[in-house]
């Protein structure tokens, strides 16, 4: 499930062509990641950085190939809210770093090694809950980077 509020042309695009990614954003690739979230995809110069992109293996949905975990997400239904809309989708695969599969290390070992951000009333957080910054703060530097 999705939820993508305001007008945005990642949210044209999901329903123009019903299929999507998403990517796991660790805290190595917050700025990046922020930045993108923050720039209005309709501003001409939004992709004026280097980025390694790559193709969903299942769908024709891009992937961030630096993120550990990618889900190549197929829309089955968008519910229309006041201000937003939420798409709940099936995972049609799942791409990931193959160390995420590494069983000679516990669960909580991996999910530590690749960091994963996790956000909530507009707050980024690391894995051990250290507060990352607010939305639109860690993707300021990023293109002078």
């Amino acid at each position: 499930m999705v939820c993508i509020g305001g007008e945005k042309l990642t949210k044209d695009r999901i329903k123009a062509g019903h299929v999507f990614s998403a990517n796991l954003v660790t805290e190595k690739m917050l700025p990046m990641a922020d930045y993108l979230g923050n720039k209005s995809g309709y501003d001409a110069d939004k992709m004026n950085f280097q980025a390694d992109i790559g193709k969903g293996e299942v769908l024709n949905v891009p992937v961030l190939t630096e993120s550990p975990v990618n889900f190549e997400l197929e829309v089955a239904q968008n519910i229309v809210l006041d201000g937003g809309e939420v798409f709940l989708c099936r995972i049609k695969n799942v791409l990931y770093d193959e160390a995420l599969a590494d069983d000679n290390s516990s669960v909580a070992e991996r999910l530590k090694r690749i960091a994963p951000v996790s956000t909530t009333c507009e707050t980024y957080l690391s894995y051990s809950g250290e507060n990352l910054g607010a939305w639109g703060e860690p993707g300021k530097g990023f293109l002078r980077s």
